[in-house]
């Protein structure tokens, strides 16, 4: 597997209403191989979205470089390959829904590259029947339910053929069922597509199902590894202001307490497993 998204010392700075500088990344280096789901995990502020943004080159580094299948994002030229390779997917799916029919929807990017209409209808079917919605094409989005939208989004952006999905908390507008809904096909995409994630999100429970999690704090990278080894850091976790799954937490405690409960365990049911022994 070779490496799709990789920073190199990236920097993002701006000004602040008041005129001062505001450090939003912080020397950044961070490499994505293809095929991989990273989780990128962090409180409000911590560079998370700023991070995302530069994956698609809707944001520029003030310092360092983003690349993108060994392409810089600051070169302009570079900018539509960049953009074909990452398909990014927001936190609210009504800013990103744009006609009054899923199909129409989803066939918006294909029309905007250019794609011949025989092609297109071939790229809505497929990208709607891999976020389950191709009983839908003919709704109107407004009568979707939030985790049926923002699978419709994804499949406006599959319709494109990215090699890699940057996904900024697609998920915080969302019920718990909605949530569900997002995760599983997210994860599909990633297993049987060969498709690259990039997940940001609060909710510790999703990241868990990342092969690997990043943990960033005011604009700076704090660390990264397999979920088991980064959610068994509880303490550490804690004082960053984050939450830690509730596995994780329980199993710190009982670890405390004297409970022979071995290490790494992160779900419940690894808890149960444990537990019952």
């Amino acid at each position: 597997m070779g490496e799709i998204l990789k920073t190199e010392n990236l920097c993002h700075a701006y000004l602040a209403h008041d005129g001062s500088e505001v450090i939003a990344l912080d020397h950044i280096n961070l490499t994505i191989r293809a095929g991989e789901f990273v989780a990128i995990i962090g409180t409000n502020g911590s560079g998370k979205s700023t991070l995302a943004k530069h994956f698609n080159a809707l944001l520029l580094p003030t310092g360092g470089q983003c690349l993108v299948n060994g392409l810089s994002t600051s070169v302009p030229e570079h900018l539509w390959q960049v953009r074909q390779t990452v398909g990014m997917v927001f936190q609210n799916p009504d800013n990103q829904i744009v006609a009054a029919v899923v199909e129409e929807d989803v066939a918006f990017g294909p029309e905007n590259l250019g794609i011949p209409p025989a092609e297109i209808r071939t790229r809505v079917t497929e990208a709607l029947a891999l976020v389950g919605m191709s009983d839908y094409r003919q709704h109107g989005p407004h009568l979707l339910s939030g985790g049926q939208k923002q699978r419709v989004a994804i499949a406006g952006v599959l319709a494109m053929r990215p090699s890699c999905l940057v996904l900024d908390e697609p998920t915080a507008m969302l019920d718990p069922l909605g949530r569900k809904e997002v995760l599983t096909t997210v994860t599909r995409l990633n297993k049987e597509e060969g498709i690259t994630v990039v997940y940001i999100t609060h909710f510790m429970e999703e990241a868990v199902t990342a092969d690997r999690v990043v943990v960033l704090r005011d604009g700076r990278f704090v660390t990264e590894g397999p979920p088991a080894q980064v959610f068994s850091r509880v303490q550490e976790l804690k004082d960053l202001g984050l939450d830690v799954p509730l596995a994780a937490e329980i199993a710190a405690n009982l670890r405390d307490a004297g409970v022979p409960v071995p290490e790494g365990i992160i779900t419940d049911d690894e808890l149960v497993v444990a537990l019952c022994r």
